[in-house]
């Protein structure tokens, strides 16, 4: 006992011995002097870097610390933040600092990557252990955002009800907007007013997106009422043609595609009813709040109207037509990736936030945390939205129909499958009576093959793996021969299998050779088998001798010779019966009787399908849209965004900081959209109407008067003029959330319909023009460009279009456009699109976009000069002023710069196009259409072909 205490004494001695040399180790290395050029390194390659480009964000004396991160001291980097420690000395590839840098997890810094060179030091300073003279204790960090402090920005702010100021001159008294823009421009004068020729263009292109022809710009002009303009805009908002344009330009915001960009690229083949809403939304002047709401949360609305009922269900594709890689082998990172990817675009879309920031850490600039981001991941990801599968899907649905189709369709479906249903049954009691019969069958595949006999699946149905036939050559030197060694001796119904047709033999001759003789039956083939397959040959006696066999020949046929398959069937005689004379059992007839009615019956109940099927009312179209998940729930927080590491629960909500005092709660058994869409569409909500009313000011001036209009947080812009803006929501909201309206608000003011000419003193003062002196000079977007084009030159299609992606299509690649509908009916493709619409910045279908590019690129000078379809519509344009136009040159081309520019040509312009067209002058009518192609052609590369003044 003494002996087993002091054994247990002396190995606590040696073992505390032994940790207490450890922490000494420990220490020792911990305050191990570092060396010089360690010193000197870190000094000289990596201090700078932090103090410059981290410290603003991971400091002590920072004014808003992320992540939890501290790298002012040794302490805190080798400590780390949130996502853990950020570096490991001596092992670089496992340091997050360094994964950062290189942007392969997070991206730091924000604004933008270091060169490689300093990121090639930290790396080569992590291998030497990460050596750091730097004192001090890594103080605790609370990473908690201040929400009330958030509040306190401009967007978070609720919408105020803004009253025009008071000015001085009556003509920007008419209209509140005016009020607004005068008052902040003081001294600084705003240009006149643009000349009426200029104004009709304006509005023909921001409303229309196509030009006015000379009779209706003729019209405008001489309508010299007051309320001309007024009228002129009423007319073009209720043109179907405001639909596509307004419309386009929220399929940019939606990532509007008709593939799904990742892997192979799939086709989205019924994502042009997703468009054509959106266009007929617009049409109608659907209100912007219903439109949000049908969007995220169409399926959970209640309507008695089949029509708002497609509307609603058609609208959720919203949240399916992002790209994404169904190929992902990963489906829960899938799952997450098309969940993060709904996340970033509602946001942008609707509130004008990047709510993607948040998926693995808080979110760097604005009061977003990350478990408000998992509050709306619970939401997204309590809807079903993915098939499976090795390669997983997109959920459909059929679209509901009117009810006389719905129950014309219903009525189908019940009697069809009523004769699924008999024939099924049919076919099962006729199997049974065949197994009541004695039968052997040996296919083609067990025959000797004389010839060249060639397999074939073409015609179904067939006996075994298929069916053989002659080709129709060589005739009378092509055998197949059938050894029916297994049969007993009896007395058997020889039975042939084959498919009939017209260009199958008439007179088949089969070899019937028994112990008794032979016997040679013909068989015409181009008559169906008895029983749909098989067709008798007649009774034989068998004995089962080896000389016995079935030889089919090609022999004189006139057609081609079909050998499926031979049967014999086992005719039991009666045991009364004379071996001269053997009769045949009653039973053994009366189950060939019923085989034969239940042939006739399935035969007749085929028939009828078939009939029905030809008369059958339309097929339902199947839509894409979403379902509401079968288990809604909250979801985890993941950690640094990894689907494999789960974090707390964090129960399902909205942004925290624009939380509204009516926010709906959401119910334990719903997935919380109806209560998403409520709470993003409702007046309360700080961002929507103004992010919305943004978008619309943008479209007609060419900047918003917040120009980031897909972000409202803290690294976007602030409003130009705040109240206008709140002003413009108000109107929106308080108008029933009408977009016709407030565009008709908006063009009717002195601002709109200012000349975009500028002085040297607005220009001097106000050189971005964001005080709005005069309009803007804006480029054409790309459709208005192609539009444009087929228009003068008579070749535009107007119609509205429904599915345009030519019949047969499996994939995008190599997918050629040849229509000249609109360019809003192009198919939009992921990994290609319509060359023209590329060339002049049309937006990349994989991002929610709500400002396009304009970009100046010798590309588009090209294009316009050699592109065969610009030098053919420029040929068309040229035969079209010559025909209406054929002895007077000086009208031709007055014509042709009214129907191409919207006004005459200014006297310079003539001279020039005259000396032209004189230079070229040619005799033969051929040679007048070259030069004046080449003349219109010279027009469509023309900046005023392609700018709005």
């Amino acid at each position: 006992m003494r002996r087993h205490a002091r054994q247990s004494w002396l190995m606590l001695l040696i073992a505390t011995a032994a940790l207490t040399f450890t922490n000494l180790q420990d220490l020792s290395a911990e305050e191990a002097p570092l060396k010089d050029h360690e010193v000197e390194f870190f000094e000289t390659k990596i201090r700078p870097v932090l103090i410059k480009h981290c410290y603003e964000c991971h400091a002590a004396d920072a004014k808003s610390i992320r992540g939890g991160l501290l790298l002012d001291t040794r302490a805190g980097t080798l400590q780390g933040g949130d996502s853990g420690p950020s570096i490991v000395p001596g092992k670089p590839e496992e340091s997050m600092l360094l994964e950062s840098l290189r942007f392969e997890s997070y991206e730091m810094p924000p604004s933008g990557k270091l060169s490689d060179e300093i990121i090639q030091d930290f790396e080569t300073w992590i291998k030497m252990g990460a050596p750091d003279p730097r004192k001090g204790e890594s103080k605790v960090v609370s990473q908690q955002i201040d929400l009330e402090q958030g509040r306190q920005f401009w967007s978070f702010q609720p919408v105020k009800q803004s009253n025009p100021p008071q000015v001085t001159e009556q003509a920007w008294k008419q209209n509140p907007i005016d009020a607004f823009i005068r008052s902040k421009q003081q001294a600084l004068q705003p240009s006149e007013l643009a000349d009426r020729t200029t104004l009709v263009r304006r509005l023909y292109y921001d409303l229309t997106g196509l030009p006015p022809t000379p009779a209706q710009i003729d019209k405008y002009l001489n309508d010299t009422s007051e309320d001309a303009t007024a009228r002129l805009v009423d007319q073009l908002l209720d043109s179907p043609h405001f639909g596509e344009r307004w419309g386009r330009y929220w399929l940019d915001v939606a990532r509007f595609s008709q593939s799904t960009g990742g892997g192979r690229s799939l086709l989205y083949n019924s994502a042009w009813r997703y468009r054509n809403y959106v266009i007929d939304s617009f049409n109608e002047d659907k209100p912007f709040h219903q439109f949000i709401k049908e969007q995220i949360s169409g399926d959970l609305l209640d309507s008695d109207d089949i029509r708002e009922r497609q509307d609603q269900l058609i609208a959720t594709a919203f949240l399916l037509l992002g790209p994404t890689n169904y190929e992902q082998q990963d489906k829960e990172q899938l799952r997450m990736d098309v969940i993060d990817e709904q996340i970033q675009t509602i946001g942008r879309s609707f509130l004008g936030m990047t709510l993607g920031c948040a998926r693995c850490h808080d979110h760097k600039f604005d009061p977003i945390p990350a478990s408000d981001y998992y509050a709306l991941a619970g939401i997204l990801r309590s809807t079903r939205v993915l098939t499976p599968g090795n390669v997983s899907g997109w959920t459909k649905r059929p679209l509901p129909l009117p009810g006389q189709q719905e129950q014309a369709r219903i009525e189908y479906e019940k009697a069809l499958a009523q004769l699924m249903s008999a024939q099924k049954a049919s076919q099962k009691e006729l199997k049974q009576l065949k197994a009541e019969l004695n039968t052997i069958t040996l296919d083609d595949s067990s025959a000797t093959l004389v010839g060249d006999w060639k397999q074939s699946t073409f015609y179904k149905d067939f006996i075994g793996k298929g069916y053989i036939h002659d080709q129709q050559q060589a005739k009378g030197k092509k055998l197949v021969k059938f050894t029916p060694r297994q049969l007993k001796s009896g007395r058997y119904d020889v039975q042939l299998a084959y498919n009939s047709a017209e260009s199958r033999a008439s007179r088949v001759p089969v070899t019937i050779k028994t112990a008794t003789g032979q016997q040679t039956v013909y068989v015409n083939q181009r008559v169906q088998p008895t029983d749909g397959t098989f067709a008798s040959l007649g009774k034989f006696d068998f004995r089962g001798t080896e000389e016995e066999e079935i030889v089919v020949s090609n022999e004189g046929t006139d057609g081609y010779v079909i050998v499926d398959a031979i049967r014999f069937v086992s005719i039991p005689v009666s045991t009364s019966a004379s071996e001269t004379e053997p009769e045949v059992n009653p039973e053994y007839e009366q189950t060939l009787s019923k085989i034969k009615a239940t042939q006739r019956k399935i035969k007749s109940i085929r028939d009828e399908i078939a009939e029905r099927k030809q008369n059958a009312p339309p097929e339902v179209p199947e839509i894409m849209s979403v379902y509401e998940g079968e288990e809604p729930g909250d979801y985890h927080l993941l950690i640094r965004g990894n689907v494999h590491q789960l974090g707390k629960k964090v129960p399902r909500g909205f942004l925290s900081v624009a939380q509204t005092e009516s926010a709906p709660a959401i119910p334990a058994d719903a997935s919380g959209r109806l209560q998403l869409a409520e709470w993003v569409a409702s007046p309360e909500n700080p961002l929507t109407a103004r992010v919305y009313a943004n978008r619309v000011w943008q479209h007609l001036f060419g900047a918003g008067l917040v120009r980031t209009v897909d972000n409202f947080g803290v690294r976007g812009e602030t409003p130009s003029h705040p109240e206008l803006l709140d002003y413009l929501a108000q109107r929106l909201i308080e108008n029933g959330w009408s977009t016709k309206d407030l565009i008709r608000e908006i063009v009717l003011s002195r601002t709109y319909r200012l000349s975009s000419h500028s002085t040297a003193a607005q220009r001097a003062a106000d050189p971005d023009n964001r005080l709005l002196t005069h309009q803007n000079h804006r480029r054409l977007d790309a459709e208005a460009i192609r539009d444009t084009i087929l228009f003068v030159s008579g070749d535009l299609d107007l119609k509205q279009h429904d599915q345009t992606v030519r019949p047969g299509t499996k994939s995008e690649y190599g997918y050629e456009f040849k229509n000249n509908y609109r360019s809003v009916y192009i198919p939009v493709f992921r990994n290609r699109l319509h060359e023209l619409l590329a060339v002049f910045d049309f937006p990349d279908p994989n991002l929610s976009v709500g400002r396009r590019n304009t970009s100046t690129l010798s590309t588009q000078a090209l294009y316009l000069m050699n592109n065969p379809f610009v030098m053919q519509q420029g040929e068309q344009i040229a035969r079209r002023v010559h025909h209406d136009y054929p002895a007077d040159q000086s009208a031709r081309i007055d014509a042709l710069f009214r129907i191409m520019l919207g006004r005459l040509p200014y006297a310079t312009e003539k001279a020039n196009a005259e000396r032209f067209l004189k230079l070229s002058q040619t005799e033969t009518a051929s040679e007048q259409i070259e030069a004046w192609t080449a003349f219109c052609q010279t027009m469509i590369a023309c900046i005023d072909f392609r700018y709005i003044q």
